[in-house]
């Protein structure tokens, strides 16, 4: 009886130290589930943040990109208008050669 009472004792024994360990474990994991939750939120944010730096440098690119065609517009109106003038000038010059001749 003696030493069924000391085998059930060695035996309480371990098991106690089994789940001691089994919750020193429990504890380790929760810990490292606590880290990873931390790291997945820190993330998240960063990702929010450069999700909004990119949907800010898509607007700055489209704002850019309307004021390229504008001034190429503008380039182009200012061409015609040299164009006009060179040929206004030849006429001008021709007239005057005319002229310049007839007298």
């Amino acid at each position: 009886m003696r030493k069924d009472a000391d085998n059930l004792g060695y035996e309480l024994s371990k098991l106690r130290d089994e789940k001691a360990k089994d919750q020193d474990e429990i504890n380790r994991l929760r810990d490292a589930v606590a880290f990873k939750e931390r790291e997945c939120q820190d993330n998240d944010a960063k990702i929010k943040s450069v999700d909004y730096d990119l949907y800010k440098a898509q607007e700055r690119a489209n704002e850019l990109s309307k004021l390229a065609d504008a001034k190429e517009f503008e380039l182009r109106r200012t061409n015609e208008g040299l164009d006009g003038a060179v040929g206004e000038l030849a006429r001008t010059k021709d007239d005057h050669s005319r002229l310049m001749v007839e007298s």
